[in-house]
């Protein structure tokens, strides 16, 4: 039986046994309200202690911090006393919790939602002394929504997943992408032991296949094993990758891709609950600088606001004003951006710019402060993705380079969401290639670096279109290295007949 993909988080083609997932649930009923309580607290402090000891944990210090907030504890021990059991209390704060997030409007925090999962069923695993099991063999897994520390604790072993919700942009996809794991959304159902093919080339998932087409299967994969996942040459174009995390180096080097097309900095700031010092910044840029050498990497200082709250930033929407109101937090984050450039690579990206006077007002800002400080002074530009920075394209002579932000920009264009704006694109696409025509011409008159880092330069159809646009460099995550070799490949035979 064949089915259609719905959504691919991660891109891949494997075969292999569904193991489905078994959360653990349990309602256990402790005698006592002072033993509840007391299970209750020590299921949080076992919590915090499993996340410091787990390996790729930089992922769960979202969830650590959830689990230390006052109002968990708070909250639960009301529910406790008023007769509520540990485990009752725990799923019934979460579950407040899982409600407000999915009713919000932001596409972005409705993906936080497997985060409160996961950490609902760490502490009543922990509460009953009870933890999921990790399997030691290769598996395909099939869950209703992919949780971040099952994927860490199984990712030896898990070489594909089938999930009925997810997102682009939650933890769990992100960490597929790194991994090298196909992760996709699909509306199917299937049993434990079931054989399913996951193939994102073609948008398919078979599930039991018959021996001749599992023999298919299975050639196709070697086959496809045989290529190695490097770069093509691809002189005159740029092929870069968009990271979230230094985790996530070592595919882009391995890849051979040319940089790093945009470094998403705020995840740093959203895995703590406090400004990071100049020097903890440093240390993180400057791994990331030395790791790529001379290859281009471009870091996006913190774009937060709207859909992406932080608590100790003054921030509301997105845009200048969350860098003018939060003056000593973006001087630091740039200053240590800058001491990180000691091969001149960096490049330094303002998101959500809408005039040239405000891209003008933070270049000077990061050049006085390279001054100030004897630093280099960087290749500064920014991310286009805003209905009226893309009217006023011509007015930006100051920029060294532009990264089209497509996510947004199609969002403001549009007003559609995420999944939409992915699955339909074909629905608008014609009418953008036309906006995005100008801004093509300005660069090439102006000898600007042009470059697309939204999620539309991940699909072939579109990227090809782009290609023929006239944009050559494209940022996309690491996973879509073939991606990008077939498209390029594509493009130049296309020339050449």
């Amino acid at each position: 039986m064949k089915y259609s993909i719905n959504e691919v988080l991660s891109h891949g083609f494997v075969m292999g046994t569904i193991k489905l997932d078994d959360t653990f649930k349990s309602n256990k009923k402790i005698k006592s309200k002072e033993e509840e309580i007391n299970s209750f607290l020590n299921s949080i402090q076992k919590s915090l202690k499993e996340i410091d000891n787990m390996p790729d944990n930089s992922y769960l210090i979202v969830q650590k911090l959830m689990i230390s907030d006052p109002l968990l504890k708070e909250n639960g021990l009301k529910y406790i006393e008023d007769g509520k059991t540990a485990v009752e209390a725990i799923n019934l704060v979460m579950d407040d919790v899982i409600n407000s997030l999915e009713n919000s409007s932001s596409e972005y925090l409705k993906q936080r939602t497997n985060d409160i999962q996961d950490v609902t069923n760490r502490l009543i695993s922990n509460l009953n002394n009870k933890r999921k099991k990790i399997h030691k063999e290769p598996f395909i897994l099939y869950t209703n929504n992919l949780l971040p520390s099952f994927l860490i604790n199984n990712k030896d072993y898990i070489i594909g997943v089938i999930a009925k919700k997810g997102g682009y942009t939650s933890h769990s996809a992100i960490l597929c992408r790194s991994f090298d794991i196909p992760y996709v959304i699909a509306d199917i159902e299937c049993k434990d032991s079931d054989i399913v093919c996951i193939d994102t080339r073609k948008n398919k998932i078979a599930i039991n296949p018959s021996s001749e087409d599992m023999e298919r299967y299975i050639e196709e994969i070697n086959s496809s094993k045989q290529f190695i996942k490097k770069a093509v040459n691809h002189p005159g174009f740029l092929f870069l990758s968009n990271i979230s995390s230094s985790t996530e180096i070592q595919k882009v080097l391995e890849y051979d891709f040319d940089g790093i097309g945009l470094f998403r900095t705020e995840l740093i700031f959203m895995n703590s609950d406090r400004p990071l010092s100049f020097e903890e910044q440093q240390k993180i840029y400057t791994g990331v600088t030395n790791a790529m050498g001379e290859r281009i990497v471009c870091f996006r200082t913190f774009d937060v606001g709207d859909d992406k709250k932080i608590s100790y930033l003054n921030t509301n929407h997105k845009g200048i004003d969350n860098y003018l109101n939060n003056k000593e937090i973006f001087e630091t984050q740039v200053k240590a951006i800058l001491a990180s450039n000691i091969f001149s690579n960096v490049r330094l990206m303002f998101p959500m710019i809408e005039t040239k006077e405000e891209f003008d007002i933070l270049r000077e800002w990061v050049i006085r402060l390279a001054k100030e400080n004897n630093y280099k002074i960087p290749l500064i530009g920014m991310m286009l993705e805003t209905k009226k920075a893309l009217e006023n394209i011509t007015s930006f002579t100051t920029t060294d380079f532009i990264s089209l932000g497509t996510n947004d920009l199609t969002s403001e264009l549009y007003h559609i969401d995420r999944e939409n704006r992915m699955n339909n694109f074909n629905e608008y696409i014609d009418d953008l290639l036309k906006k995005l025509k100008p801004v093509v011409d300005f660069c090439n008159k102006r000898d600007i670096c042009l470059s697309v880092c939204g999620e539309l330069a991940g699909v072939k159809e579109v990227a090809l279109k782009f290609y023929e646009l006239g944009i050559r460099n494209l940022s996309v995550s690491a996973s879509a290295i073939q991606m990008l070799n077939n498209c390029y490949t594509e493009f130049i035979n296309s020339k050449n007949d």
